[in-house]
């Protein structure tokens, strides 16, 4: 929308005095913007092993290009410039130069200008690279308007001449790469003069309130700011259909004056009627209507609708959802509400590998049904395994689990869980077998914050240094969570505070305690295109009530690996028996700090430092070892998250342990 108003805005602005009324049919006479410009505006082999795949069968294909590589039957080769650009006809090469009379200004058209982001990539013919002229044009100009500059000019010339001089059937790469060069006069900045808004009742509205405010820079984007914000405030006043309905913008180049006039028709208010359901087939309407969770007969609210939108997408049954009202309002003054959705593919069959020289190789495979009785509810069935290659098959970690959720309890935030699954994990501290059941409900209180609760039996039987004990624990894991990151799986600004605990009871002499634990992660990109982000974390947690030795060894915490401290083996980074195999602790402290960096739209490199360990005290961090462990690795960003591959050093040695982890897996380490 914004490029389409800037293109309207630079074919008119450049007159003396204008008037540009929206909507209207009357023909105006336009001048150019400028009298000299005819028309305005690594690797072959990469370890690339932690995928997820979607059940379903496609055509084979003989060969794939990846990161540059192409692997076919006949192998893997290099795919160059030339067999890259094979596929643009009558490919017309060029070498472009931008220069401006404001430096200040040189970076944001250089951002702007499509000649010199794309002049790695030829033009299809001559008619391709004049139109990339005259695309850049508007773009460059519209970059002016935005920084409140009316008065500019844009010269682009190709080889000397001006697009309209050249011929359309030229050989412009007859004497090599065409020669581009663009000279850009920003002029002076103008200012807002008289801005004034008024609705069609007659009542006046302040602009100043919008963000134009007499003497200000006139920056194009802030008019349209302006608009976009008057209409927003009469929607959340309960007037679904306002709008701009008239528009006049007078610049004067004599005072370097824009004069903003805008006239805002609010409409009928109106009430939310009867909501209908359209596009579901094996989802419940009625289900859907109860989920969305909008009031009839409430005053209509933007934010009503997409609240609502939220609620049905976080279902995980739909591939879109769409909440829009009807085009009128209906005489008892309701405007009726459509949920128009898209259902996905109930049914998914995937599998998921990890791989690391540290922990060996992890498989891991799931089926899942989203809508098992029509109204969202999901079952999954899970099993992994996981050590292979580091221990004797005997040794293997094996896991399976199935998963049972019902969202709608308690209303549309709230959502039941329950879990039944046996694990036999085989750890150097311990050895594992165990069957556990659990059922909670999680409840969304807000965006940002969440909370379970849950009730949890296990029965396991555990060998350590100690010798072999069965039990039966039974617990109640709490947990709240405030979440404000911009992005689950890649995230690159926010933060997110967890807060964990479980109050646990044993049947072995009637051993209680209690687990806690706070995780708190924060993210902050550096530039505006979010290429550079760091990335923080401070973990910590204790175990009250009980010695460690009564406390199961399974319950204990362990530092080290992948997802605590890299460099250091799967629970390496802690305490240790007499016979130098880990044993836990009752408390822990974790901190990490990574700077990631995106070189291209899907590769990135991180840089970052895993300090911390666990402890024999309750209080975290006194009472055993701290250990460090720095590193870098690369990420290929994938629509479900990063593909990660890590390389940490310890930087305390531990006696039979490996002197580095490499550690493979799907999304960021945190």
């Amino acid at each position: 929308m914004l490029d389409v108003w800037l293109g309207a805005l630079c074919e008119t602005m450049s007159r003396r005095v204008l008037s540009m009324p929206f909507g209207s049919d009357t023909t105006v006479e336009r001048k150019p913007f400028a009298s000299r410009v005819d028309l305005c505006p690594t690797v072959a082999r990469i370890l690339l092993v932690a995928a997820m795949m979607v059940c379903g069968f496609s055509t084979p294909s003989t060969a794939f290009e990846l990161f540059g590589y192409e692997f076919g039957t006949d192998g893997i080769k290099a795919v160059s410039e030339d067999t890259q650009r094979e596929d643009i006809p009558d490919p017309v090469r060029y070498d472009v130069t931008l220069v401006s009379t404001d430096e200040e200004m040189l970076p944001s058209l250089e951002e702007a200008s499509l000649l010199v982001g794309q002049q790695d990539k030829p033009a299809s013919g001559t008619t391709g690279l004049l139109l990339r002229v005259r695309n850049d044009q508007k773009r460059l100009i519209s970059t002016l308007y935005r920084s409140g500059r009316y008065g500019g000019t844009v010269d682009i010339t190709v080889d000397g001449r001006t697009y309209d001089q050249i011929p359309l059937d030229e050989n412009l790469n007859a004497k090599g790469p065409a020669r581009v060069e663009i000279k850009v006069i920003p002029g002076a900045v103008f200012a807002f003069s008289n801005p004034k808004a008024r609705s069609s009742d007659g009542s006046t509205v302040s602009l100043a309130d919008l963000g134009i405010i007499e003497g200000q820079a006139a920056r194009s984007e802030l008019v349209l700011d302006a608009e976009n914000a008057l209409v927003d405030r009469y929607r959340k006043q309960g007037y679904p259909f306002a709008r701009i309905t008239d528009r006049s913008l007078e610049a004067d180049h004599d005072t370097r004056t824009l004069e903003v006039s805008l006239e805002v028709d609010p409409g009928r208010q109106a009430r939310l009627g009867r909501a209908q359901v359209s596009g579901a087939t094996s989802v419940d309407a009625d289900f859907i209507v109860d989920h969305a969770d909008m009031t009839e007969g409430a005053l209509y609210s933007p934010q009503e609708l997409q609240a609502a939108t939220k609620r049905l997408r976080s279902l995980g049954v739909f591939e879109s959802v769409v909440v829009k009202t009807a085009e009128t309002v209906d005489a008892d003054g309701t405007v009726p509400v459509i949920i128009d959705v898209k259902e996905r593919k109930h049914r998914t069959l995937g599998a998921g590998v990890t791989m690391g020289n540290l922990d060996g190789i992890g498989l891991e495979a799931f089926w899942t049904h989203r809508n098992l009785f029509g109204r969202a509810e999901s079952l999954r069935v899970e099993a992994s395994v996981s050590r292979i290659g580091q221990d004797p098959f005997s040794d293997l970690d094996y896991h399976g689990a199935v998963l049972f959720s019902k969202p709608g309890i308690f209303g549309p935030a709230g959502t039941f869980e329950a879990e039944l699954a046996a694990d036999f994990t085989n750890p150097d501290a311990y050895q594992k077998r165990a069957i556990s059941g659990e059922i909670g409900v999680r409840y969304d209180f807000s965006d940002q914050v969440s909370g379970r609760v849950g009730l949890k039996t296990e029965f396991a039987r555990i060998t350590d240094s100690t010798g072999t004990e069965h039990s039966l624990l039974t617990s109640i894991p709490l947990e709240l969570s405030y979440d404000t990151r911009d992005n689950k799986l890649d995230p690159s600004k926010g933060f997110q505070i967890l807060l964990e605990a479980e109050p646990t009871i044993s049947n072995r002499d009637n051993v209680r305690f209690f687990k806690a634990s706070a995780t708190a992660t924060a993210y902050q990109a550096l530039d505006k295109a979010k290429r550079f982000v760091i990335a923080g974390k401070l973990s910590a947690g204790s175990i009250v009530g009980a010695s460690k030795s009564n406390i199961p060894a399974d319950r204990r915490y362990f530092t080290g690996g992948g997802g605590s401290i890299r460099g250091y083996a799967y629970q390496a980074a802690g305490p240790r028996d007499t016979s130098n195999d880990p044993e836990g602790g009752r408390s822990f402290a974790l901190a990490s700090l990574e700077a990631r960096v995106r070189v291209t739209d899907s590769i990135g490199l991180a840089a970052f430092v895993d300090t911390g360990g666990a402890f024999d005290s309750t209080l975290p961090g006194t009472d055993g070892d701290w250990y460090t462990g720095v590193g870098a690795g690369v990420r290929y960003l994938t629509p479900i998250g990063p593909l990660r591959l890590d390389v940490a050093i310890p930087l305390k040695k531990i006696e039979g342990e490996p002197q580095y982890g490499v550690y493979l897996g799907l999304g960021q380490a945190f």
